[in-house]
């Protein structure tokens, strides 16, 4: 690696936001490799977006010179990557989803073509990319043009003895969790319809962490046994899933879904110990099978998750099989174990340290999935 790193996160980074888990796992993996950090800039929380954005921007280009910048993607992100570039530094990008889920946050990006380039030439300029899954590497290259060896694929991971610590026999009376943010796409309504259906099992509560515009749903379904926790510190979470029967994992059919995510839920669950009911979308069931802790179901099916989580709670030698496959097999995604990963692709950046380079391929609109992403 060549030169110190500066991490740029511009998307909210409170410690209970994804972005926030994203950034804690990176430093964790930075701190394994024994990599020069030189400054972090990040919003930890408060109000105030606009202004939060502008400080982070002051802050985004204030880089030193041979630097290596390590940016979480974000519409606004190309002046760290030419600041960079000026001070004759690298850039990579972490693309943690496709354009589709940053049209669904920013919906103004979606109605312009140029916003739509703008926002997606950080992914041209960048030394490299990693991306989470498998799916949304596919898509960077198809969108970018560049070659397949340059997007790593780096999956998401958890703090893997920060949720054992807190495995513990079921609480009683038994409870299931979601964790994430209740936002449509994460088939949160679903989630809701599920516990009202007959097939619920009995007596077993839902109890949600998180907040965002679901938020209303989930609160007026109080009197079905649903318990909203609001948002929570990762001790916290690892708490609330430490005491549960299951976890769920949903998601709905949605562009955003369509190239694959890779969901800190599953892997905190199995950290927990715990079986997951996750919906069928791309790079999650690829998680829930490679891990073995879960039930899969389709997306947009209230009784079939209602019915997973039925024979979970019913099945005493499925639960105990899928507990003891999650405790087995997830270290393989405590944040550490992607390091050498994340550090090839730094390395990589870092040899273009001081190299004049800004030819610019133009981004493409594609659906082609013919590309082939290397590991």
């Amino acid at each position: 690696m060549s030169g110190p790193v500066t991490l740029v996160w511009l998307e909210g980074a409170a410690e209970s936001a994804a972005a926030g888990v994203h950034l804690d796992g990176t430093l964790r993996r930075l701190a394994a490799l024994g990599a020069d950090v030189h400054r972090v800039v990040a919003w930890r929380g408060g109000r105030g977006r606009v202004r939060r954005l502008a400080r982070l921007l002051m802050g985004a280009v204030r880089q030193p010179r041979r630097g290596v910048v390590l940016v979480r993607w974000h519409p606004f992100a190309l002046p760290a990557l030419v600041a960079a570039r000026l001070r004759g530094g690298a850039c990579v990008v972490s693309a943690q989803g496709v354009l589709a889920e940053v049209e669904a946050v920013h919906p103004w990006i979606g109605r312009s073509r140029v916003a739509r380039r703008l926002a997606l030439l950080p992914l041209v300029l960048a030394d490299r990319v990693v991306a989470p899954s498998a799916g949304i590497a596919r898509w960077v290259v198809e969108v970018t043009g560049r070659p397949a060896h340059e997007v790593t694929v780096l999956e998401n991971g958890a703090d893997v003895g920060l949720f054992a610590a807190e495995r513990r026999p079921p609480d009683e009376p038994p409870y299931a969790v979601f964790v994430g943010n209740l936002a449509p796409w994460q088939g949160v309504g679903d989630l809701v319809a599920a516990v009202r259906r007959p097939e619920w099992p009995h007596g077993l509560r839902l109890v949600v962490v998180g907040d965002g515009v679901e938020r209303p749903a989930v609160e007026a379904a109080a009197d079905a046994g649903v318990e909203w926790r609001g948002t929570l510190d990762r001790a916290a979470v690892a708490h609330v899933l430490g005491g549960a029967t299951l976890a769920f994992a949903t998601r709905g059919a949605v562009a955003a879904s369509a190239r694959g995510t890779s969901p800190f839920k599953v892997v905190e669950a199995a950290a927990a110990g715990l079986p997951v009911v996750a919906t069928d979308v791309p790079g999650q069931a690829e998680v829930v099978h490679a891990l073995g802790n879960g039930l899969v179901v389709p997306p947009g099916d209230p009784a079939a998750l209602a019915r997973a989580a039925a024979r979970v709670v019913a099945d005493a030698a499925l639960r105990d099989r899928l507990c003891e496959h999650a405790v087995e097999r997830v270290g393989a995604y405590d944040w550490t174990a992607g390091s050498d990963r994340l550090g090839a692709a730094l390395a990589a950046a870092g040899r273009a340290v001081g190299r004049p380079r800004w030819g610019l391929r133009a981004p493409v609109d594609s659906d082609d999935e013919r590309a082939v992403v290397t590991r």
